[in-house]
């Protein structure tokens, strides 16, 4: 076996160090790390913890939909969307995002055989930017700040500063895990080798890296504006938010489902116990999605027609296909095996977020079909007949747009990627927090989390279809009756759900952290480089075992390499 290429630069400040110079422990240890796995466990409690207060957000605003009698939440329209606004970006930026780099930040260098990441420092610095920028975010909100007219004027500045913080932070931890995947993979790990969850980290924060620094643009154009003497039209309060908007609708918003690809494809191999047949396949079917999830150029506030664009309808279409081909690549896994899957915990909760995506996909392919139709109208001019009934036909589709489909959408998408993130947690917990999660507790989650995400997307597909509006501009009372207030109900119960599951994998996983480490190094059998380092890995990873170099995506199933004297022998 070979070692990994140290740089010289690095030995040289190793040897540097004194000898006996003292690390800091406990909380000054943990507050002054550059270790990827300590930033990354610090990445996944924070997120979660977030998470929580933005779920309680979530709550809050489907009980003032339910409109109860004599339950007022908000004194007007506008403070509901204060919270509205709050919410959306507290679930994408907050929640979701900052959980999946927590996981690649402390899961991804050991996959690819790395003894660290490329950029500690700035690694640390991009988790404590964030923090700081999630905190003035949520304080600015508070002190009538946020992406909705009727806001004070220093308080919206205060929120978009905070905002494009987070956002930049967030940019900068990706940057990092970019990096480490393109310089710090062992010999023989080519691009087409690496594991499916560091190659769908990959995708995923490729497509971020180009897309959020619009978003960025968006926040410093409206903060300009503001700024000056009256806001013209970019800084305007009604106009805040719909700049915005296209970070939490499709296409973009299905990048935070790309990482659950990779968790469902690297928990099922080792499920059914053999390696994932037509891998490169696999590998473009991710790079697909990453493709067509691209949204920065569909946005309404400066295009009203883009989700009639053809770049629109194709991406939804090419998105829910792409899922439909993944499913047909872990049934040919699970036909080559000729066996049932071994159960266990993480196997039920990567089944679950995979549900839930597929559920999304169908939303999203519904929500483009009125648009993917109207191409075949251009082609049947000549039979008008034929054009009014296929239009009566799909009346109802079209009218989906701006209605709470939308929001079912994210819903969805976002308890998917929650789920795929829980599953990671799961499957990976002897390396993050050195013991086995329990079996009995991932059968839990997967079927009550799931139930969540089903029910708040149910509820926002069918209000669409009702014609419920995304974001009301009068009373709810005239925007739904009975039915309405029901589906807010069923709302209500999925969050109250999700906010129990949340917080119940937060104290377990601090409990765990406090508990220390009992458990082996592989207890599931896997068959990527992480599973070669002990359980929880040492500081450097690997310790002082050298990398062998990569021959398959799948090295720890490998058979050894024949010597040199088996070679001449032969």
């Amino acid at each position: 076996m070979t070692a990994t290429e140290t740089h010289a630069a690095a030995d040289e400040h190793a040897s540097a160090m004194p000898a006996g110079s003292p690390t800091p422990r406990g909380l000054a240890g943990i507050l002054s790390s550059s270790d990827h796995k300590t930033l990354g466990r610090m990445w996944i409690l924070a997120s979660l913890l977030l998470g929580a207060f933005v779920l309680v957000c979530g709550m809050l605003l489907h009980i003032e939909r339910a409109n109860l009698p004599g339950l007022e939440v908000f004194p007007g329209i506008e403070s509901f969307r204060q919270f509205f606004t709050l919410y959306r970006v507290g679930l994408v930026f907050l929640f979701v995002m900052p959980l999946w780099i927590g996981l690649a930040t402390h899961v991804v260098p050991l996959q690819i055989g790395a003894r660290g990441v490329a950029f500690p420092r700035a690694a640390a610095a991009a988790f404590w930017g964030w923090l700081t920028g999630a905190g003035i975010l949520i304080a600015s909100w508070a002190i009538d700040g946020g992406l909705a007219a009727g806001g004070e004027q220093r308080a919206v500045e205060l929120s978009l500063l905070s905002f494009a913080l987070v956002v930049l932070s967030l940019l900068g931890a990706v940057a990092v895990l970019l990096t480490t995947m393109c310089t710090q993979r062992p010999a023989g790990m080519t691009l087409e080798r690496m594991p499916l969850f560091s190659w769908s980290v990959f995708v995923a924060g490729a497509v971020w890296l180009l897309s959020l620094p619009v978003l960025v643009a968006n926040l410093v154009i409206m903060w300009i504006d503001l700024r000056g003497p009256s806001a013209v039209r970019f800084g305007a309060g009604q106009n805040l938010y719909e700049q915005v908007s296209w970070v939490f609708d499709q296409p973009q918003v299905f990048v935070l489902a790309i990482p659950v690809i990779g968790v469902v494809g690297e928990i099922l191999p080792v499920a059914f116990g053999r390696p994932q047949r037509r891998w490169g396949v696999m590998l473009s079917l991710v790079g697909l999605a990453g493709v067509f999830s691209f949204g920065a150029d569909l946005q309404r506030f400066f295009s009203p027609s883009a989700q009639t664009t053809p770049l629109y309808v194709v991406s939804g279409i090419v998105v829910a296909l792409v899922v439909v081909a993944l499913l047909g690549g872990w049934a040919d896994l699970g036909r080559s095996a000729r066996r049932l899957p071994r159960p266990s915990g993480h196997l039920a909760v990567a089944m679950s977020a995979l549900g839930v995506l597929v559920f999304a996909a169908i939303v999203g392919f519904i929500r483009v079909l009125g648009g993917a139709v109207g191409f075949l109208r251009s082609f049947a001019r000549h039979n008008e007949s034929w054009q009014g009934d296929l239009d009566r036909s799909l009346a109802p589709l079209d009218d989906l747009r701006g209605t709470m489909a939308g929001a079912g959408l994210l819903d969805l998408v976002a308890m998917a990627a929650v789920l795929g993130a829980v599953a990671g947690l799961f499957y990976w917990s002897p390396k993050i927090f050195g013991r086995r999660a329990s079996h009995a507790a991932g059968f839990g989650v997967a079927a009550i989390l799931g139930a969540a995400g089903l029910l708040t997307g149910l509820m926002g597909l069918v209000a669409g279809f009702l014609g419920q509006p995304e974001r009301p501009s009068g009373n709810f009372a005239s925007a739904g009756a009975e039915v309405a207030a029901i589906l807010a109900v069923i709302g209500i119960i999925g969050v109250l759900l999700a906010l129990a599951i949340v917080l119940i994998v937060t104290l377990r996983g601090a409990a765990s952290l406090a508990g220390g480490a009992s458990t082996v190094p592989d207890p599931w059998g896997g068959h990527t480089m992480e599973w070669f380092a002990a359980s929880p890995p040492p500081l450097d990873n690997f310790g002082d075992e050298p990398v062998a170099p990569v021959r398959s995506a799948h090295p720890l199933w490998d058979a050894p390499a024949p010597s040199t004297d088996e070679r001449g022998a032969s």
